[in-house]
């Protein structure tokens, strides 16, 4: 790991299992590039692509020869060979056991190395095409601005490259699973194709979907996403009190806060909702956790989170807000912004009037047309 960060040899485009790199890191940068577009008046076609059992396909001859072109070699490339060479595998049911069957490819999963040498062996993927590409591990989607004929002819050469570098490596995309999300109201909302198993397969057209764990819709609005964490939230909310016939305010607030509060909050950076309706659902399920506290129904909201040393949910995101950009000011999170913010400190050089700074990290909020 260390020679692959020295040198830099790691693409941009992957967040998974990278230093500095991670879900927000991806989401950020994701929807900086559609919503900024989406601002300008352009329309933007995304595709999420799904790989076919991806660990379980990398052939162990290709990933040697990967591991050799990044210099990788010697003892250590020997000893990477060594791991992944003769492993047996069986089924085990019961008082039944299958025969052993000899692995011939996959990474072995559950390990440390695993991840690592999957990231390398899809490191080269995001060369073989001109659109924006945004890797977690094995889940990728392309993302471009589709202003004309030529654009959208432009993805659907992405596409077949995908398609030509999936064959070479061996890792097939499953094309009934791969989906085009069309961003802006003028979005002609083409059509594309996908060349697998010698089929040709339109690719199905998505409204929403699940990046990441985290619900993308293409009004760009998290309404849906929010639907979806508030019900699990308050399943598992109803889950725990029905599993603990009395709970004192500290068992519950440290329940409340491990399984239900962090349902709420992951990757709250990136969907962090403006609209009063969301935000209030939200809020709704922890105003329902502080209600069964024992000796706190009959109090204010305001007063049972006080009593339970916990603030709103809306403070929370503002405080994670804040947090996030504390990581990325620091580069303890990397984000390589397409739109990069700009500090009052960088403008002041240019600038010909007179402006207070106040402190470095204070930034310009950029004029928009779109609440978004």
């Amino acid at each position: 790991m260390n020679h692959l960060i020295q040198n830099r040899l790691i693409n941009e485009a992957q967040h998974g299992f990278v230093k500095s790199k991670s879900c927000v890191t991806n989401l950020l940068e994701t929807m900086d590039f559609i919503s900024m577009a989406i601002s300008n008046g352009e329309n933007v076609d995304v595709l999420y692509t799904d790989f076919a059992k991806a660990f379980d396909s990398v052939p162990h001859r290709r990933l040697l020869l990967k591991l050799e072109s990044y210099g990788i070699k010697g003892k250590l490339l020997e000893w990477i060979k060594s791991y992944l060479s003769q492993r047996k595998h069986r089924v085990v049911m019961g008082e039944f056991l299958s025969d052993w069957i000899e692995v011939l490819s996959g990474i072995p999963q559950g390990s440390v190395l695993g991840p690592l040498l999957f990231i390398i062996y899809i490191n080269d993927l995001p060369d073989e095409v001109s659109s924006v590409c945004k890797l977690y591990a094995d889940d990728n989607k392309l993302i471009t601005r589709v202003g004309s004929i030529e654009d959208e002819n432009e993805l659907q050469a992405d596409i077949d490259n995908l398609v030509k570098w999936s064959q070479q490596w061996q890792i097939r995309f499953n094309a009934k699973k791969c989906h085009i999300m069309h961003f802006g109201k003028s979005n002609t909302r083409r059509s594309y194709f996908m060349n697998c198993d010698s089929n040709t397969h339109e690719l199905e057209t998505s409204n929403e979907e699940r990046d990441i764990g985290v619900i993308i819709s293409n009004d760009l609005k998290s309404s849906q996403h929010i639907n979806l964490i508030t019900t699990k939230a308050n399943k598992m909310l109803g889950l725990i009190l029905n599993t603990f016939s009395y709970l004192d305010l500290k068992s519950l607030r440290q329940l409340y806060c491990s399984f239900v509060r962090s349902q709420l909050e992951f990757a709250m950076s990136a969907w962090n909702p403006y609209l009063i309706k969301d935000i209030e659902a939200l809020e709704l399920v922890q105003r329902r956790a502080t209600k069964r506290a024992p000796g706190l129904r009959s109090l204010s909201y305001e007063e049972r989170l006080k009593k339970l040393n916990l603030t709103t949910l809306k403070e929370r995101r503002i405080r994670g807000d804040l947090i996030q950009q504390y990581k990325i000011v620091n580069e303890i999170d990397r984000v390589n912004w397409h739109n990069k913010p700009i500090f009052v400190a960088e403008s002041i050089e240019n600038s010909t009037k007179p402006v207070t700074l106040g402190h470095k990290y204070k930034m310009i909020k950029e004029s928009t047309r779109d609440n978004i």
